[in-house]
């Protein structure tokens, strides 16, 4: 069975991901046969992008006057989260370019722990 591809867009370039596309990826990194930092090498750019979106749409929401304190509350927490998650897309697409290709070797595999 092939895998599907996560990295929508137009000539390769990294787009936010649909819900269905984060349902996907999710399914592909609960299996069993996974090659885990295959899949991230793959996707991490599309995520990353995903995330960014996610920090953009949810400090729009912040600006909002009209919005509760407790959903306020709410969104700072989860905007706090997206920010830990664009470092760690970072972290790991900066360790993927120092090492080298041609060694053979890859570095510790980064797996995001959602909370």
């Amino acid at each position: 069975m092939t895998k599907p591809r996560l990295l929508p867009g137009p000539n390769g370039i990294a787009v936010p991901l649909s819900i269905e596309q984060l349902e996907v990826g999710l399914r592909i990194l609960d299996a069993d046969e996974v090659d885990v930092c295959a899949f991230w090498d793959e996707n991490i750019y599309a995520f990353r992008q995903t995330v960014l979106f996610a920090i953009l749409e949810t400090s729009s929401l912040l600006l909002s006057p009209s919005i509760s304190l407790e959903w306020r509350a709410e969104l700072e927490c989860q905007l706090d989260d997206l920010v830990q998650y664009i470092e760690l897309a970072d972290r790991y697409m900066d360790r993927r370019r120092i090492t080298p290709e041609s060694s053979g070797r890859r570095p510790p595999c980064w797996q995001p722990r959602i909370h």
